[in-house]
């Protein structure tokens, strides 16, 4: 069982992490708006669905390829062709049951895998900034509210935060920066500078490494705007801050209880009269 304190550590079993008691930034998201403090309050008790997709399994193993390649060859397993590969067959329910829990992933995906590794490797900028990072390190600490966070980055080395992303939508600036903002993907990276700052890292540089899940592969290597974190440092704030008193009050309000005039989006008039 971890014992909840400041600091940053290295090797804490993902089991022992999300155990502990402190606020993620994957969680605290569910109450920026338009999302309120009900919404937050379902989520961090369970009550809402945790969405899972082939995407975000597409992720997660591109994250071990990149991050922690000597894990990568048991971490999923290849769906084989012929009957073994038809799970509606005799042959396919067997093999996949003695597969377990062990993630599955088809050749496309496994070539996306593999793509993702490679093209990384390949990337100069990328290459360089995880050269000498240490990989999924956890975080913890307490904010100016006295309520306790926690952050599993990437990859960190000193005075450098690195998070990879993989995107369907494309790596070039202007979509990876609709993305990053539809994802509030800059709440994150102030999330994570924050409890740097927090455990003594003065001045944290934040970088995201970019990289498309089709081939070629494409990566692209950004380091965030001052004003996007500033505003992800407003975000995280604000948040927080409404976490803490909902929690004094013992009150976790929805949407407004007053009536409410409600228009259309204003695309909705455009080429006709209202």
């Amino acid at each position: 069982m971890f014992t909840l304190k400041t600091g940053i550590f290295h090797n804490v079993p993902e089991a022992d992490y999300r155990s502990a008691m402190a606020i993620a930034g994957s969680d605290a998201k569910h109450i920026l708006p338009p999302k309120t403090p009900a919404h937050y309050a379902a989520h961090v008790a369970g009550e809402t669905k945790r969405e899972t997709s082939r995407s975000m399994l597409l992720g997660t193993m591109a994250h071990v390829a990149v991050l922690e390649p000597t894990k990568l060859d048991t971490a999923f397993v290849e769906k084989p062709e012929g009957k073994e590969g038809d799970f509606r067959t005799k042959e396919g329910k067997e093999w996949k049951a003695k597969m377990g829990n062990t993630p599955i992933l088809d050749a496309e995906e496994t070539r996306a895998v593999r793509g993702i590794r490679d093209s990384i490797a390949a990337h100069k900028a990328a290459r360089e900034l995880l050269e000498g990072t240490q990989s999924e390190v956890a975080m913890f600490a307490q904010h100016r509210t006295e309520l306790w966070i926690r952050g599993r980055v990437d990859a960190l080395k000193d005075g450098v935060i690195v998070d990879v992303k993989t995107t369907s939508v494309g790596a070039d600036p202007a979509a990876f920066a609709r993305h990053s903002f539809n994802l509030n993907y800059h709440f994150s990276a102030a999330w994570y500078c924050a409890l740097a700052r927090l455990n003594g890292m003065p001045d944290p540089a934040f970088y995201w490494i970019a990289v498309e899940t089709s081939a070629p592969y494409a990566v692209s290597v950004y380091q965030i705007h001052p004003d996007a974190l500033a505003l992800g440092t407003r975000l995280m704030n604000d948040a927080l801050e409404l976490i803490g008193q909902c929690e004094d009050n013992a009150t976790w309000p929805g949407y407004a209880e007053e009536i409410q005039v409600l228009n259309l989006p204003p695309y909705a008039y455009k080429g006709g009269a209202a």
